[in-house]
């Protein structure tokens, strides 16, 4: 059997015809709606499982998305008004998370009247029974959610051959890229970071610089810590610097230096904006970057869709256009394809080693929420529920925050490409919020800011032109 993505109602749950939606109510304004519409005799579909939450802001992502793959086949939040809010902005934060949360669900290949945002007054007894009514009947149109545990476990072969398919037809092609030693003098720029970094250690300016050494192993560029300026001729510079410095600067006490491509330089404004760091405790060696090869002469994954060539911000800038132009042969990257077969094909991969988390700069909690024990994030597949639930818990908590490295491709070893998610609701917040990660430490961070005027795309009601798959219209629109 041929599992059908779009709208599977035979065999994928016995509740095709009564589907389960789980309702997440402020208990201020929504609940009290649903109490009015009960005390109003309003009648509405018996569908809703609802649970009772003090704010609409205090809602994690993450319980949505726990509840589709454990078996919601759709899933309501409502909360008060905008400026109803019983704790005054708490609906505002919601908006914009809500709003993120859709794009991400849409880029994954989630139907996108499977989630629903609304707003409904303690007032409104009669508008919650149609609210009600009108998801019950988008999701019941919709058929079970493809993406449950009890789905996925008695269709994976299916969904196995189904994405091994897609992984033939729609695999990332690169054009060569060779490297040119002539285009940049890659010593002459090296000379100027040792000289540098032996400067301001001699002068006292900072303790440590955190910069590339030379690995005899792989031939790229591994971190290295310098503390004394007659260890500085240990650094280099060329286009095999490939890791992210950023990280280590949250490991170390007095003020460091750090050699920075664009994106380790974005990293360290995020930590600066998220309170991570102080901006008089680094020093940045800004280096112009037009991008990293590896061992192949293949450009990086992440390379291919940078756009950001120059430090946004540093301390010191050693610019490539004085020293050689460098114009190197830029590859093609994979189509924006948003669809359930391709979260799927790229999820069979992998295998769960955590090596994305481990290297991305914004992966420093102390417990990633997938080791967390209360609440248990288990699923009921601790395969493959589990690694689409870390899969798309991670790139929720990246929306906003990606700086586009692409180090968590670049360390795994399925080459699993979920980046693409993070990708999708980069580009959606640069053009809703007018914010990039880590351009400007004056910029207040997309997701934890609001302004009064912020769209609504995705809610229920609301129709945005501009973003058709995550439009949140009633049905009768």
């Amino acid at each position: 059997m041929q599992a059908d993505f779009s709208q599977d109602k035979s065999e994928a749950a016995p509740a095709g015809d009564d589907p389960k939606i789980v309702a997440f109510l402020c208990t201020w304004c929504s609940y009290a709606g649903a109490d009015l519409a009960g005390t109003g005799r309003n009648q509405y579909p018996p569908n809703i499982r609802v649970i009772r939450v003090p704010c609409s802001g205090r809602i994690n992502p993450l319980y949505i998305i726990k509840a589709l793959i454990e078996g919601a086949d759709g899933v309501m939040v409502s909360g008060c008004h905008p400026g109803d809010c019983h704790y005054l902005v708490g609906n505002y934060h919601a908006r914009r998370r809500f709003t993120v949360l859709k794009k991400l669900l849409a880029a994954a290949g989630f139907e996108q009247n499977r989630v629903h945002f609304t707003w409904v007054s303690a007032s409104e007894g009669s508008r919650f029974a149609d609210v009600v009514k009108d998801i019950t009947k988008k999701v019941l149109d919709l058929g079970p959610s493809p993406f449950k545990s009890d789905f996925v476990n008695t269709h994976f072969i299916d969904l196995q051959l189904q994405s091994n398919d897609y992984c033939k037809n729609e695999t990332e092609q690169y054009t060569s890229f060779d490297r040119r030693s002539s285009q940049v003098n890659f010593s002459l720029l090296q000379a100027q970071i040792v000289q540098h970094c032996r400067e301001q250690l001699e002068a006292g300016i900072v303790n440590t610089v955190i910069g590339y050494k030379h690995c005899e192993d792989t031939g790229n560029g591994i971190p290295c810590f310098i503390d004394s300026s007659i260890c500085s001729d240990e650094l280099i510079w060329n286009n095999r610097c490939i890791s992210n410095l950023a990280g280590y600067l949250l490991e170390q006490n007095g003020k460091t230096a750090i050699v920075a491509k664009p994106c380790d330089a974005r990293a360290v404004v995020c930590f600066i904006n998220e309170n991570q760091l102080k901006r008089d405790d680094v020093y940045i060696i800004g280096i112009t970057c037009f991008g990293m090869i590896n061992s192949f002469n293949e450009p990086l994954p992440g390379c291919l869709d940078c756009k950001v060539n120059i430090p946004p911000v540093y301390d010191f800038l050693i610019d490539v256009s004085l020293i050689g132009s460098y114009e190197p042969v830029i590859g093609t990257s994979q189509s924006s394809n948003y669809s359930s077969k391709r979260f799927i094909s790229e999820i069979n991969k992998c295998i769960l080693c955590f090596s994305c988390r481990q290297s991305c700069y914004g992966c420093y909690c102390n417990t990633c929420f997938i080791d967390r024990t209360e609440p248990d994030w288990q699923t009921g597949s601790p395969d493959f529920g589990k690694k689409m639930l870390y899969h798309l818990g991670r790139s929720n908590h990246l929306s906003g925050r990606c700086v586009e490295c692409g180090a968590c491709e670049n360390a795994c070893a399925s080459g699993v490409d979920i980046r693409y998610l993070i990708r999708s609701v980069s580009d959606f917040i640069e053009n809703t919020y007018d914010y990039r990660a880590g351009m400007s430490f004056e910029a207040d961070p997309a997701m934890l800011s609001f302004k009064i005027d912020d769209s609504e795309t995705g809610f229920l009601g609301f129709s945005d032109p501009e973003y058709p798959d995550i439009a949140g219209g009633y049905a009768n629109e």
